[in-house]
């Protein structure tokens, strides 16, 4: 019996170790990107990771795209530019109810890619790890997504459009005029993206050590998190958000607590130096008894000095030849001869 339960349970450890390892659900198994929804089911996978929806497919957003990748392909490099007009305009001249201030573009953004073979996909590609290209995949505020690829020789060409719509679905008053006019910035960089959104600046504790951020045209929860080194499920708990990504313009969010006040900078004290004069006092001088009472000033003094000095010297003078005559007298009174 004994020997039966052994065997059972070393055919139960051998079938465990036969078993294939379960995968992580942050990690996704690398992958040739060749297609349209590869690449959308790639970013998709992102957001997820990143406890964000997915974002459903949009027809004019795949139209785009799609465009977008072919015009690339046929010039043989990666740009944002398009043909004829801007990619906000041909979002509009498509119908696509675009969200936000379309003279600053609306909310959307773009991404492009080319390489030499197929895209290998086992995380975000190098050139879409800054911090606008990932807000164009994982920003909060878009709610659509498109993708085109399209390949020329060995060449694969990319590219991911996200978007906003309105929230009545229909295009907003100001589109008829920005479908004739470009709207104001630009919408083509070396950087490889393409978006207004206003750069996050950080903000400094308050005394409490709490940070708050205000949000600007075009921030997400996820570009707020990476300036301030935290979390989208941070900033979420921390304003009560629930599950919701999406912000808005002017929203003042708490994104960190108990932090540190930066250090004041040092007051430079300039020493005060105190100088002060001692004057000579006046010197009353009295030289003789005529002159009892009388104040001279330091220079009269000096000159009655000097008078005085020669008489004081005679004086002096004659005592010491007084004294050497009487010396010399008592010398010779000692010194003669008994007898005399």
């Amino acid at each position: 019996m004994k020997k039966n339960i052994a065997f059972c349970l070393a055919a139960v450890f051998l079938l465990f170790l036969c078993l294939p390892p379960k995968e992580s659900a942050l990690a996704r198994p690398r992958e040739d990107i060749t297609s349209p929804s590869q690449l959308i089911e790639a970013v998709n996978s992102l957001r997820l990771s990143n406890g964000l929806a997915a974002l459903p497919v949009h027809p004019i957003l795949m139209q785009s795209a799609q465009s977008q990748a072919d015009y690339m392909a046929a010039i043989g490099y990666s740009t944002h530019a398009r043909p004829s007009g801007t990619y906000t305009q041909q979002l509009l001249s498509l119908g696509f109810p675009l969200a936000g201030d379309l003279s600053l573009g609306g909310f959307r953004a773009e991404n492009v890619l080319n390489t030499n073979g197929p895209l290998v996909w086992g995380s975000v590609p190098g050139a879409w790890q800054d911090a606008e290209h990932m807000n164009t995949m994982l920003s909060g505020n878009f709610t659509h997504i498109g993708a085109g690829v399209s390949q020329s020789g060995s060449s694969y060409f990319y590219v991911v459009d996200t978007a906003a719509a309105t929230g009545s679905g229909q295009q907003q008053s100001s589109a008829a005029a920005v479908l004739t006019s470009a709207p104001g910035g630009s919408t083509t960089g070396s950087s490889g993206v393409s978006q207004f959104m206003v750069p996050v600046t950080l903000n400094t504790p308050r005394p409490d050590g709490n940070v708050y951020h205000k949000v600007q045209y075009g921030q997400s929860l996820w570009s707020i998190a990476i300036a301030y080194g935290t979390t989208i499920k941070n900033i979420q708990a921390l304003n009560n958000l629930g599950e919701a990504s999406t912000v808005y313009q002017g929203q003042e969010l708490l994104v960190v607590t108990g932090a540190t006040q930066a250090a004041s900078a040092p007051v430079e004290v300039t020493p005060t130096i105190l100088i002060t004069s001692t004057f000579p006092p006046t010197v009353t001088f009295v030289p003789t008894a005529t002159s009892v009472g009388v104040t001279h000033t330091p220079t009269e003094d000096a000159a009655i000095a000097a008078e005085v000095k020669p008489a004081s010297s005679r004086v002096l003078l004659v005592v010491i030849i007084i004294a050497a005559f009487v010396g010399a007298g008592m010398a010779v009174w000692l010194i003669r001869d008994p007898g005399d």
